[in-house]
This record gives C-alpha cells, structure tokens and sequence, in this order.
C-alpha cells in the first residue's frame, strides 16, 4: 500500500466550487499535502493537547505494541529547518515517510490500554494523562514541573469499557477546573478535583441498557452546563441524556428511542445548528437531530403521553432495593429514600418543585429488609424506620439541621427478632404507627407499636395491639395498609412468599389497633390472590359507592373484589390486551370528582403500559398501549394532591425507578435533516464537527473506513453539501504484510495544528498519523 496524495483530485474540486462559494460572501477553505507522523500499528485513542505548554498542539496515543503511551511534541519552525532530507522506500507500505514535525516520547505502561484522555486534573496549569485498562480499571499519570510523569493515581472497583470515546476530560460544571467522566459497562462516574493535587472518589451514576458506548459532555440544555450522553441497548438503541442540575450533580436518564440503529453521533457546537449528528449503522447517511426542553403539563391518564425520568440507584443484585417516602426535611414535599440491598448505605433523593434532586448516601444498617417512613413525631420532618433482619435489628432515623441522615438509634421492642414492618395510620388522626411482624420461640406475631411521647425523638416505643399469626408456614414479606373493610376502618393485608395473604381487620365496636385475622378459609384468597406480590395489589372505589375494593392484577387480567359480612366476593373484572400478559401494576385514573374513569397496566414482559377507559356501557376497556420499558417492578405510590396538573407517579423496582410527573420539564427529540452522500459504493463510518471558515455554520469531516474516502461536507442555513472529497489510500497488491483495522482511517480530530488560528484535522490511519493543514 502507499499513500495517495488528495491534492489533484480535492483541490480540483474547491477550485471548481469557489466562485460560488464567494457569490454567497462566504470564505473559502482548502487543504494542502497531507504530513505524516509514523507510529506502529496497534495505536489508538488519538487526542490532542498542548502537552508542553508551549502554544503547540501536540498529540498523545496509545501504542499497544509496545504497551505505551506515545507523546509527540510539535517542533518549530526553526527545528524544522535544520532538518536532513527524507528517504523513501518506493512499492512498500512501509516507508521511512515522516514529514509532520513532531519529537516523541514514550510513556511505558506494561499492559494493553483501551482509552486516554488528556487535560489538567490537579490544577496546576499542566496537562496530565488519565488511562483506561483491564489491568487497572483507570489511571491518571499527573506531569511533573520538569515535565515528567512519575507521579500516578489509580482508581479500581469497577469494569473499565474495552473501547474507546469512554472517557471525557472537561470542565463539567463550569467552576473552572476538569473533571473526568467515565462510561463503565453500568455506571456514569465523575471524579472530581481535591484539595490534595488528586481526583476525588466518583459521584456514581448507575445506568439502564447494555453495551454502552460514545460519551459526550454536552449543553443540552442551554443553561451553561454540560449534560452527559451516550447510547446504550434495551431492546432497541437509545440516546441516553442525563441532565445536570443547577445545585449539583445530575439527575435522571433521558432515554430516546432510536428508529435506526447508529454507529456513532457526535455533537454539534455551533449556535446555529446546536445538536447532534448520527450515522445509520445500515445506510451510513448522517441524520441531524436534536433534543428540545420545556415545560407541558399532561391532563390525561396517570403515565398517558409523559417521558418518564430513569433513576438507576443501585448496581442489579440478587437482592431488591428497598424504598420508602416520607418529607424528611419538612418542606411540604414527599421525599424518596432507598436502601442499598448489597450494602449499608441509604440514597436520599430530596424532592423540590416537583422534581428529584442529586441523591445523597449515608451509612444504615447493612442488608436492610424493610424500609418505612411517617409521621411518628409531632414534627414537620416525617422519621425513617430501617429494620435489618441480617443483623436482626430495628432502628429509627431523622433529617437533621446539617442535612443528614441520623445512623438508626435502635428500637427494642417486644421479645423476638423483627422481620418485616410498614408506617400505617390506623386511627387516621394524622400520626404513624409501625405494624412490626417478630419471631420468637413462640412463633410469628403482629405488633402495633408507637412512640411513648411523640414531642420527643428519643422517646421509648409501646405495643398497642398484639397479634398471634398462626396460619403460614412461610416468613411475611410485606406488609400493606388495606382500606376495603367499611366502617369498621383500615386493616392490614401480609404479604407471603408462595402464599395467599393474610387479611386483618379491625374488629367491630373495639378501638382502631384491635386485629383480627379475616378470610381464613375463602376461596378467592386461596386461589385468586396466592402468592400475589404488594406491587399486583389496589385499593379502588371501582363502583362509586363510597367503599373501596381490592383489585388484584393477574395474568391477562384485573379482578376487583369486595369485602362484605366476612367474606371475599368478586364483583367485577378489567382485561388486558392479551390473555398471556401477566400484569404487575393496576393504577386508577380518578376524574375531578374522584370517580374511577379508566386504569393504566404494566407488563413487563411486553415493557408497555396498556391503558383503559370506561366505554358507554360503563365496562371499563383496553385502548391503546405505550411503550414503558423493563423494570423489574415491585410496586407503585403517588405524590401530589388531587388536581391533575400537580400529580406525579413513581413506579420502582429491584435497581431502579421511574418518576412521571403530569406537570415537569418535557424533553424531545427532533430529526430534522439527512445527508447522503452521491459518491458510488460510499458509506459513512464515522464523522466530525470543524467550522473551517468560521462563518457559524457546522462543517463536516465524513469517513467511509471501509472505502477509505474522506468527504468534506460544508455547512450553510440550507444544511450541509459536500465541498471536496478524496480516497486516502490505494492497495498494492505487492505488500503482503499488517494491513491494519477493519476500518481505515479509524480516528479523525480536528484541532489547529500548526497556530495559524484555522482548525485542521489529522486521521489515524494503519500506523500512522495523516496532518492536513489549511491553505
């Protein structure tokens, strides 16, 4: 092989343009003959950085034949000029061809590498080196006052991506100083700058999908800060954007559904086409697209036509996290707190104007079984119950003036080990109480228990009712306050592995704590409800009687039930679209009124939400469904009042949760124009952004690898249109020897290379790295 000079055939092809080009009072551009820098084969990770600090650009790669990182230092003019004369090897593609300029020192590392990234992550003022590896998941290499490298960090615990475009260097949230994001196989991590010359330990941001790949920092939003993008697969590609918040950190995953699957996207940095540009995996056209905010607010059907926010919280386990909400720092605003299964940390999501802020952590228990919130203290901030049957304890926590979570102060109550509880209000005069299910050398029982003296958060806790759980043979799982039974008040419904729930109700004429177990021998229990889970369960007015029925999400259906004179009977049923969907969550559609006017079903096999609206002869029917996505679903709650505007829906599950908001700031993607090239057999393969001539308008450098064809795409009001194109090399059928990658060239940057204040770029191309520099 050898290279092929572009000049005739590029050069031609400006000068046949540049007439009208000039009509249109727009600059021209062009490019003179390519310089080459020589490297071995397997190079990779090309970036671009003054290393020196000396006004040049310099380059550093990754040699992986010599397991290296690669510097390659800008000579001057007059370095250049002392010179001796090149040699060449002609019919070989491996010529001794070197012509860019550049002095290189090598770096050894001893072990493969898969990305680099370059900027100043210690503040002073010179560039360092930050290194993904199998061998070390990250490495930062800080350079020194004389210009060495000796001084290193490393970061491990997680599973560095065996590909490039994982790793960003900037500054993220516009202090003044870079952080490093990464892109692992399950996480977002942002170290951040110490005060000690080093990063920080990650924020981590856990993600949904699989196999994610090209991490961008952009400002999507317009409010000067950079949100993070990239794309994973979860049935079909998605653009993922998660949104950096105004007090810190980041927020949720924006998912957007791709029609095509793409190769790669980069970002668009001109104001005139601020957005993204994509190449289609199968036709290899660039489709230009971008993503829109706003604020709607949705009146239809509780989830009906609203993007919801993706919280991914915890790394997926065998264990489900547990959740809990409450207003710990008493703002008015329901607040989400989550238990880490694998560990002994809390994540506190502190809700304000309707949306979730940055999660904070804070030490708990470890293995933390069952998570509840209430009002158990006469105080503004609701108090946090956290019961560990690992370590078979069972403890209380509260918000404070400093903005943490308080470590559990314990609660010894009764004589056996706790397993399960839930905050329930049982007399409905505004305070908690904790039902608590313990096992003792006697057997399972039910403890209604409360604060002694509610003025004081240090106060000992008394039993108020006892119950003995003689029928189940299995341990309770859960517990949920059940209004169906009338007058007689709010009961208790205990969840039990591959069981039918246990029912209590409170009994007739005796205070709201006295329970007894109802519905022992029904056959509706036996068979309809066994083994149903917290999350299959509603309490629905379905009628509009005024008394509430049990209604139980099955396979292919929801059936309502009554509790009437002691006994189960079921009075109605709701279909879903398919007989084999099983349902995990019936949630009702209230009108004004608060009267049943439709219900929304999730299946997650289908990861869809299938909605049902009451037809004139008041059967309640499927009509349409909306794509939701996966969630391992156990269970559902509400936030806001009644006014449909201000209600919002969280939907949660074993590493993550959705939040639907009918009011909250709405996101879009909008496909606007495509590109495709005329040029025959000719299919992109990747694509950067340059504005060559600085007229505001996005240029495009297009690479087919396959072809070996570069096409410079010019930008103007009217989109893009090609300006020049050429091949960057031509077989030999001579050379028998290492011919590189499947894609050739297989890195572009732009940058202004030689200081003449214009951008050029440079490709990565077999073993070597091609310069052209504008004219």
């Amino acid at each position: 092989m050898m290279i092929k000079s572009f000049t005739v055939q590029a050069l031609f092809f400006t000068s046949c343009c540049g007439s009208i080009l000039a009509a249109q009072g727009r600059p021209d551009f062009g490019f003179g003959e390519p310089k080459v820098i020589k490297l071995d084969w397997s190079t990779r990770a090309l970036q671009v950085a003054d290393l020196d600090g000396d006004g040049r650009s310099d380059f550093a790669v990754i040699n992986n034949d010599t397991a290296q990182i690669e510097l390659l230092y800008q000579r001057n003019e007059e370095d250049l000029r002392m010179e001796t004369k090149r040699s060449l090897q002609r019919d070989r593609w491996e010529p001794a061809l070197e012509d860019a300029g550049f002095d290189s020192e090598k770096i050894t590392i001893g072990f493969p590498m898969f990305d680099l990234g370059v900027g100043d992550l210690n503040g002073d003022g010179r560039v360092d080196l930050a290194y993904t590896a199998r061998d070390v998941p990250l490495t930062i290499r800080f350079q020194g006052e004389s210009g060495d490298w000796l001084t290193s960090q490393e970061f491990d615990g997680f599973d560095a991506l065996g590909w490039q475009s994982t790793l960003k260097v900037t500054d993220v949230d516009g202090d003044g100083q870079a952080e490093l994001v990464l892109l692992t196989a399950d996480s977002v991590r942002v170290f951040s700058q110490g005060e000690a010359d080093e990063l920080q330990e990650a924020e981590v941001y856990f993600l949904t999908g699989e196999n994610p790949f090209n991490l961008e920092v952009v400002d999507v939003t317009g409010d000067g800060l950079g949100e993070i993008c990239y794309v994973t697969s979860e049935g079909k590609q998605s653009l993922v954007v998660r949104e950096q918040l105004l007090a810190g950190g980041f927020g949720a995953e924006r998912r957007f559904i791709l029609d095509r699957p793409v190769r790669m996207y980069a970002a668009l940095a001109a104001e005139s086409q601020r957005g993204f540009v994509s190449v289609d995996s199968r036709s290899g056209a660039l489709e230009f697209f971008k993503v829109t905010t706003g604020v709607d607010s949705v009146a239809g059907m509780p989830l009906e036509g609203i993007q919801p926010q993706i919280y991914s919280v915890f790394k997926k386990t065998q264990e489900s996290a547990r959740y809990a909400f409450g207003d710990l720092n008493g703002d008015g605003e329901g607040d989400l707190q989550v238990a880490n299964p694998a560990g002994s940390e809390l994540m506190i999501f502190l809700k304000k104007n309707g949306r979730f802020m940055a999660s904070k952590r804070f030490p708990t228990f470890s293995a933390i079984s069952s998570l509840t919130a209430g009002r158990f203290f006469d105080s503004e901030r609701d108090a946090l119950i956290a019961l560990s049957r690992e370590e078979k304890t069972l403890g209380v926590s509260q918000y404070d003036a400093s903005g943490r979570i308080s470590f559990p102060r314990l609660l010894a109550i009764g004589q056996g080990e706790p397993l399960v509880c839930e905050a329930v209000d049982l007399d409905g005069d505004g305070y908690f109480e904790l039902a608590l299910i313990s096992e003792s050398k006697e057997g399972m029982q039910l403890l209604i228990v409360r604060p002694m003296d509610r003025q004081h958060m240090d106060s000992e806790w008394e039993v108020m009712q006892e119950v003995k759980l003689t029928e189940g043979r299995r341990k309770p799982s859960g517990i949920r306050a059940l209004d169906i039974f009338g007058e007689r008040g709010a009961g208790l419904m205990l969840f039990v592995p591959r069981e039918a729930p246990i029912l209590l109700a409170p009994k007739s004429g005796e205070d709201a704590y006295a329970l007894e177990i109802v519905c022992e021998r029904s056959s509706v229990r036996e068979s309809l409800l066994k083994d149903i889970s917290s999350s299959q369960v509603s309490v629905i007015d379905v009628d509009d009687d005024g008394v509430n029925e049990l209604v139980a999400a099955r396979a292919g259906f929801a059936r309502a039930i009554r509790y009437r004179a002691g006994e189960l009977e079921m009075v109605d049923q709701f279909n879903a679209r398919r007989s084999s969907d099983t349902i995990a969550a019936v949630i009702p559609s209230l009108d004004s009124d608060g009267q049943l006017q439709g219900l929304v079903f999730y299946v997650p096999k289908e990861g869809e939400l299938q909605f049902l609206s009451r037809d004139e002869d008041g059967v309640l029917r499927y009509r349409h469904t909306e794509a939701a996505g996966s969630i391992a679903l156990s269970g559902w709650t509400k936030f806001g009042d009644g006014a449909e505007h201000s209600q919002a829906y969280l939907l949660y599950g074993d590493d993550r949760f959705w939040y639907y908001a009918a009011s909250a700031d709405s996101w879009e993607r909008e496909v606007g124009t495509r590109y495709e090239t005329d040029l025959e057999d000719v299919y992109f393969s990747h694509v950067v952004e340059a504005d060559f001539n600085t007229d505001g308008y996005q240029d495009l450098v297009a690479v087919d690898g396959n072809e070996h064809v570069v096409e410079i795409l010019r930008g103007s009001e009217l989109g893009v249109r090609s300006q020049m194109f050429w091949e960057i090399f031509e077989q030999n059928m001579h050379y028998q020897g290492r011919t590189g990658g499947k894609l050739e060239p297989r890195e572009t940057v732009t940058a202004d290379l030689n200081g003449d204040g214009r951008l050029d770029f440079a490709f990565l191309v077999h073993d070597r790295i091609i310069l052209y520099l504008q004219e």
